[in-house]
């Protein structure tokens, strides 16, 4: 079955420091997420597709107010303590708001829809088809193909109020490579990664609000809220079609992280109370 998200996404790149400060009062009002291990981790592998003039770069840094994005991203862990899994996905973002519709499907079916080729997909729901057909069309009238891997380790939450649609998110080790375009469960082979050991993306996920307690927490931290796309940020770091296209000059600038604030316990407390978030851009 499809699944579909419409959210808006908050990125923070923390330090080892900020996560470590964080997660205690963060944990109290979260619980790991469905899909991960009861330590809330699982591993993430992606391919990303992309044209040859690199547009969803392009798009992605003059600030299309609309623009689409497509990946074969695999879940699954060595151990098997998560499962093969693997989906086909168009992240579409309008207006500072996210919408990702995605299809589960087999990894070499995916493949092969990134490569244009047509599949029986007449075994799969009607959403489903849907997203194999939008998949396609990027590819075949785009001209979509595969352009890079990324793996990164995440450790995802989700709020405690059956009511809340909060997710927090911690992206680690972020690797990617160019390489080689297939993608495997918990595939290790990457050598290229984009942040210091310890640094992490923070994302909260929320489709119309998160809690007053995060808002305040997030502050008193100095998290500084920015556009972070891992799959640019891999492009400018090191993708020779890119650097072509710049003339061997890179955008890539990781921002200085603000000094750590010192939180006491009876300084901060969890109200409960909510606020709507502002739109991400």
């Amino acid at each position: 079955m499809s699944l579909r998200f419409d959210r808006v996404e908050l990125k923070f790149v923390i330090t080892p420091e900020q996560r470590e400060t964080i997660l205690p009062h963060l944990l109290p009002h979260l619980r790991a997420d469905e899909n991960a291990t009861e330590t809330a981790y699982y591993p993430i592998v992606s391919l990303y597709y992309d044209n040859a003039q690199r547009d969803c770069y392009w798009e992605k840094v003059r600030s299309w107010p609309s623009r689409r994005k497509m990946r074969v991203r695999v879940y699954g862990s060595l151990d098997g303590a998560l499962p093969p899994t693997t989906f086909m996905e168009v992240k579409h973002k309008h207006m500072g708001r996210v919408v990702k519709r995605r299809a589960r499907i087999p990894l070499e079916m995916a493949l092969a829809v990134g490569a244009g080729e047509k599949v029986d997909d007449v075994f799969l729901p009607e959403n489903d088809r849907r997203v194999v057909e939008e998949a396609l069309l990027l590819v075949n009238e785009s001209g979509f193909k595969p352009s890079c891997c990324m793996r990164y380790d995440r450790y995802a939450y989700a709020d405690r109020n059956p009511e809340s649609d909060l997710r927090i998110t911690f992206d680690t080790d972020i690797a990617y490579r160019f390489h080689d375009m297939t993608p495997a469960p918990d595939d290790r082979r990457f050598e290229k990664f984009l942040l210091p050991p310890g640094y992490s993306v923070m994302e909260v996920k929320a489709t119309q609000c998160v809690p007053y307690w995060l808002s305040c927490l997030i502050g008193k931290l100095g998290c500084v809220f920015q556009s972070h796309s891992k799959y640019c940020n891999a492009l400018e770091d090191g993708d020779p079609v890119l650097h072509a296209q710049l003339g061997g000059r890179t955008q890539i600038q990781y921002g200085v992280v603000p000094p750590l604030c010192h939180l006491d316990d009876d300084e901060f407390k969890g109200t409960g109370v909510r606020t709507p978030v502002a739109e991400a851009s």
